[in-house]
């Protein structure tokens, strides 16, 4: 029997199926190339300016976990870090940093969600502290979400996850019931809070999907964000031509350098999130890009249509497009990428402590600590 060993038939496959591959990406960007003019002409993609002079007080929020298996089990280290930057007439200098951290042991299950709930909750001690301190910050960023998703609710036979999605619940409730009026756009002369994430681009693709020259296909738009109802005509047609684009292709081609996407709600495609008094508040959101190099990302914002106008959130787009860095290939404000490098030494300092507790454990150190001192009790 004949046979053919893998190799030779990667190269055969290749050959047969290279012309029809790329011809379907030629196709594809094609189409990208004619739909972005309709994007801008529509406003749903905006061209923001840059300025050529900076004066911006800014605070970066970064935060992270690791795991590590430990005694049978496994414990975790959790942080996050704060820097706050000065930047006049172009010239940048570091005025301050903060930081929480909690390190313990941690069971299997649902050990990721667990620890994104207890990152959501040192984003919000770091910011609660900047403005109790009554620090003069124009822009402050996490990189956490603002909300808890549903996806993220724990199984009710899942104790301890019940409690940290309690205990982050109360905690965001509180935070925004206390401090909302400290924050723009509610305090003209209050901080910019906005949350920074690196994903999540269906939600914009899912809204050039709809039929804007309806009221239900615009109700997912900040109509006030420039949109020009005009212009829909245009975009006749347009969900066909996006079948077979995939969403990270589609955003990267139509969204230039120092390019922001239309602001749109957050609440109408996704999921429930709690706290549900909070989120009911507004939740808006945007995508940007600094150049054509950079990671796209999207700026989470609290508040609704009423409270944000079109140069308010521009102001926000281009500070957060000028503030952006390059690491690894990778885009964050630079702010937080000087968090995110302090918490470099999470790792190192996570395996410091399970070595710690097992020397502890195996010269029984921990319990001959807490029973030092129980005979002379008993003896007085």
């Amino acid at each position: 029997m004949k046979t053919t060993n893998l190799a030779q038939a990667l190269a055969i496959d290749s050959q047969l199926r290279l012309p029809g591959s790329a011809g379907r990406l030629l196709k594809q960007i094609r189409d990208i190339e004619l739909m972005a003019p309709l994007f801008r002409d529509t406003g749903l993609i905006k061209a923001v300016n840059r300025p050529s002079v900076v004066n911006l007080v800014v605070s970066g929020i970064a935060s992270h976990s690791c795991i590590q298996r430990a005694l049978g089990g496994f414990i975790y280290a959790s942080a996050a870090v704060r820097t706050d930057l000065l930047i006049h007439e172009n010239k940048v200098s570091t005025i301050g940093s903060d930081s929480v951290s909690e390190l313990d042991d941690i069971d299997f299950e649902a050990q990721r969600k667990r620890l994104d709930l207890v990152e959501m909750r040192h984003c919000y001690a770091l910011v609660e502290r900047l403005l109790a301190q009554g620090g003069a910050a124009n822009l402050i960023l996490i990189d956490t979400p603002f909300f808890i998703d549903r996806d993220m609710a724990p199984l009710k036979r899942n104790a301890r996850h019940w409690s940290e999605y309690e205990k982050t619940q109360v905690a965001i409730e509180r935070f925004w019931q206390k401090h909302r009026q400290d924050l723009f756009p509610w305090n003209q002369e209050g901080p910019v809070l906005a949350s920074i994430l690196a994903e999540r681009f269906s939600a914009i693709v899912s809204i050039a999907r709809q039929d804007l020259r309806t009221e239900e296909g615009r109700k997912h738009i900040l109509l006030t964000d420039g949109f020009s109802s005009d212009s829909t005509a245009k975009l006749e047609g347009l969900e066909e031509r996006l079948l077979g684009i995939g969403d990270t292709r589609f955003i990267n081609g139509i969204l230039g350098s120092f390019n922001r996407t239309i602001a749109f709600r957050m609440t109408e495609n996704s999921p429930r999130m709690e706290p549900a008094s909070e989120v009911g508040q507004g939740l808006i959101g945007f995508h940007y890009r600094s150049a054509r190099s950079s990671e796209i990302k999207m700026a989470q914002l609290a508040g609704e249509e009423s409270d944000w106008s079109a140069n308010e959130l521009d102001t926000v787009a281009s500070r957060l497009m000028i503030l952006d860095m390059q690491s690894q290939k990778k885009a964050m404000p630079l702010p937080q990428l000087l968090s995110r490098q302090q918490l470099q030494i999470l790792e190192k300092f996570t395996a410091y402590y399970r070595q710690g507790l097992n020397e502890a454990l195996r010269n029984n150190e921990v319990e001959s600590t807490w029973l030092s001192g129980l005979d002379e009790g008993f003896e007085s």
